[in-house]
């Protein structure tokens, strides 16, 4: 399971729009691997940004049977953690963005996962004041989809929902009270409203994506049956169009990523049908600049619905769940430097 997780805009990058290209084969690309401080109390299914140097890990849950809407935060600098204003309810599957020194919470689910409940809600927090306050509702509620900042505006692509009755039948496998969905919302939040968009090419839930190069990418996911689709899809909020990239080599579900120097990296997932445990090991990156995926080392400790955010050249892995579903939660940190 995974929402999302959420990543900050990196520097504008030139995008080629060369057609999609495999990876290339080989030994994994020099990286490290290395510890942090493990979570006072194990987080998943969880939002994440960074702010002021320190990374807000936001709700999800310790045990399935009780999400929440506790506020861990990680100070970068001193590999310590520390408690933050919790949010004004529980909610696992969020996402979170960062717009101009506040931390916007949109979306996700109430109640356990397997009882899942969408909700519209917006959070607010101002660190000035050290409180949560509510923004616009979102057009219809939904959870699992991917939150991303792009100047003032947040950017909310796919997710989960309830199926619409008298809508089309669910096909064989998939769930028969909730639907995957293909829909792009923007929230302006200087003017506090929300407004559609055109939907992408593949409807999915459990992707991995953010902002980049001021374009927003939606990579991999789910629409259950299927646990690993493969397809990038590029929104330019300039042209209002989508744009297929170079597919994933190792289609997934649930991960965690980010972008950092002009790549989204991509970390661990479940789906992964070769394992007992269910999960993905595998650490891979997008090349926005040449349209291609490069390999490194796999997860120390492979896990899926952990966060990952960048920040002073590394990317912070903490938390996630080392079985496919919402048990067997690790506390576990690291920390991911490509050389």
């Amino acid at each position: 399971m995974k929402r999302i997780a959420i990543f900050a805009a990196a520097a504008a990058l030139v995008l080629t729009l060369a057609s999609p290209r495999a990876q290339t084969a080989g030994a994994p690309a020099p990286s490290a691997w290395t510890e942090i401080a493990p979570m006072p109390q194990p987080q998943v299914e969880a939002g994440a940004v960074l702010l002021d140097g320190k990374i807000y890990v936001i709700g999800g849950w310790a045990n399935e049977a009780a999400p929440f809407g506790d506020v861990q935060i990680y100070d970068v600098a001193t590999n310590a953690w520390g408690a933050g204003v919790p949010l004004p309810g529980p909610v696992h599957h969020e996402g979170a963005v960062v717009v101009n020194g506040k931390i916007y919470v949109v979306g996700g689910f109430g109640k356990r996962f397997t009882e899942r409940e969408p909700l519209d809600t917006v959070f607010i927090f101002d660190p000035k004041t050290g409180s949560w306050s509510k923004g616009a509702p979102m057009p219809s509620p939904r959870g699992a989809g991917i939150a991303a900042a792009i100047g003032d505006m947040i950017y909310y692509a796919g997710g989960e929902r309830r199926r619409a009755p008298g809508g089309p039948p669910p096909k064989q496998g998939s769930h028969p009270v909730y639907e995957p969905i293909a829909s792009l919302i923007a929230y302006d939040t200087v003017k506090n409203a929300w407004k559609e968009l055109p939907p992408m090419k593949v409807a999915r839930d459990h992707a991995v994506g953010g902002a980049l190069g001021g374009k927003l990418y939606v990579i991999g996911g789910r629409d259950r049956p299927v646990y690993d689709l493969t397809e990038i899809e590029e929104f330019d909020p300039a042209r209002g169009t989508w744009t297929s990239r170079a597919p994933m080599p190792s289609g997934r579900s649930g991960g965690a990523g980010a972008a950092m120097g002009g790549k989204f990296y991509v970390f661990g997932g479940e789906g992964n049908n070769a394992a007992a445990s269910g999960v993905f090991p595998q650490a891979e990156a997008w090349d926005a600049a040449t349209n291609t995926w490069t390999k490194f080392a796999d997860m120390p400790l492979p896990r899926h619905s952990q966060v990952a955010i960048a920040a002073g050249g590394k990317i912070y892995v903490p938390g996630g769940a080392v079985k496919r579903g919402g048990s067997d939660i690790t506390g576990k940190g690291d920390a991911f430097e490509p050389k």
